[in-house]
């Protein structure tokens, strides 16, 4: 502690200069050593001072603790979860069973094993029903050319009927489709 000893010789030079001015004989030592070791006690032998900084750094690290972890969960949640625009599409989107088509998929995917819904993220209408209609083998007609470039976050059963998907569609306020045989016309 180098600070210390600066103060220490501070100290005993101020004394040894009061001195001078009044006595000569008196031993300057011993005072300095008093007043010194008072100092230390109060300011560095202070158990209730050191207690304290003790329970402060203590309390600030398990807050910047808890800080950290919840931080990490929230990244966490949001990595494994994706895009939350993409969450908040699916919650509007409500899948409907109340009519049936009589146009059913290709032979060959009959035979497949139930399979997983094909997710289309941020993709344009016309990429969506050129792949669900080449799927249930219908021709597709826009009335209007803006509508195609419509983008989506669409989530497609292919074991739904292609009423049920037209339906999930028409949830959707920007367009609207309508199925004629194997035509669908979207406006």
């Amino acid at each position: 502690m180098e600070s210390n000893d600066k103060l220490e010789q501070f100290l005993r030079q101020m004394y040894a200069k009061e001195s001078l001015h009044k006595e000569k004989d008196i031993d300057t030592t011993s005072i300095i050593d008093e007043e010194w070791a008072k100092f230390e006690a109060k300011h560095f032998n202070n158990p209730k001072r050191h207690t304290l900084h003790s329970k402060l750094f203590k309390y600030a690290a398990m807050f910047i603790g808890v800080l950290m972890l919840s931080g990490i969960a929230y990244a966490a949640i949001h990595y494994f979860n994706g895009n939350p625009q993409r969450i908040q599409e699916h919650e509007t989107m409500v899948e409907s069973t109340s009519q049936t088509s009589n146009i059913k998929p290709q032979t060959s995917d009959l035979n497949r094993q139930p399979s997983t819904p094909i997710v289309f993220e941020d993709a344009e209408l016309v990429t969506i029903l050129q792949e669900i209609a080449t799927f249930y083998e219908c021709e597709t007609i826009y009335k209007n050319e803006k509508v195609k470039h419509v983008r989506l976050y669409f989530t497609w059963d292919n074991t739904k009927t292609i009423d049920e998907i037209v339906e999930t569609f028409n949830k959707f306020e920007r367009f609207h489709i309508t199925r004629e045989n194997h035509k669908l016309i979207v406006e």
